[in-house]
Parts: C-alpha cells; structure tokens; sequence
C-alpha cells in the first residue's frame, strides 16, 4: 500500500469512529438526522480541506477512472467544495440553514463535476453516489 491509501483509510476510519461514537453519545437526545449533521460537522472541522479533498479525489480517481486532466479539475473542484463546507460549517450565523446550504452547495458542485465527466463515467458516479457522497461526509 502507498501512503495516500493508507493516510487515506486512517482518515475514512476516523470518520466512521467520530460518527458512530457522536450518533451513540447523542442518544434520545436529538434525532438521526441532528446526529448526523453534528458528526459530519466534527469530522469537517477535524480534518483540513485539503486532507478531504485529496481523499475524495484519490477515491473518485480509482472509482470513476479519471485520466489526468479531468484529475486536475477534479482535485480543484474538491478543493473548492471542501474549503466552502468547512467555511459553512464554522459559520456562526443564527440566520443560516446550514443544511440547506450544504445541500445547495453539493448540488452545484454535483452539476459542475458531471460537466467533466463523460458519459460513462457519470453513469458510474451515479451507481457510486451513495458510498462516495457517505465516504466524503465522514472525512
């Protein structure tokens, strides 16, 4: 194994760990859903954009067969994306839905990387959505 799959599932691990203990320490507490949204909030403000995005690129990388210019865009889309939830996340604003934005924003970052997907590979995205959606919400 190479160091970025092995930096890559201690960071998916992480994830996992951070979620589950905050879902279980949440109890009856609040609901599935709030437990969810405070674990990806605690696993976003434990990891770097950076650190995110380069998982998530590697992962869509091997999943989606990306050559090496569509690489470079989707690195750079990560990167993007990851530095914009991070910002949400931290955000203190009383105002804001958070999770209306964070869907917003997945949904426009979703819009602009199939543009740069061919078509068999937005048909492997779309079969992969779910894990690769889920892996990246727990980095």
């Amino acid at each position: 194994m190479n160091t970025k799959t092995i930096s890559f599932q201690s960071l998916f691990l992480f994830g996992i760990l951070a979620s589950v203990t905050l879902i279980a320490l949440a109890g009856c507490s609040m609901s599935h859903s709030q437990a969810k949204e405070q674990a990806v909030g605690t696993v976003i403000a434990g990891t770097t954009p950076a650190e995110r995005a380069t998982a998530l690129t590697a992962l869509m990388t091997s999943t989606l067969n990306l050559n090496e210019s569509q690489q470079t865009r989707v690195a750079a889309l990560n990167m993007d994306y990851s530095t914009r939830f991070s910002i949400l996340v931290a955000s203190t604003n009383p105002n804001l839905d958070k999770k209306a934005e964070f869907m917003r924003l997945s949904a426009d970052k979703e819009a602009k990387l199939k543009g740069m997907l061919s078509d068999s590979q937005i048909q492997a995205y779309d079969a992969n959505k779910a894990d690769l959606l889920d892996t990246y919400r727990l980095m």
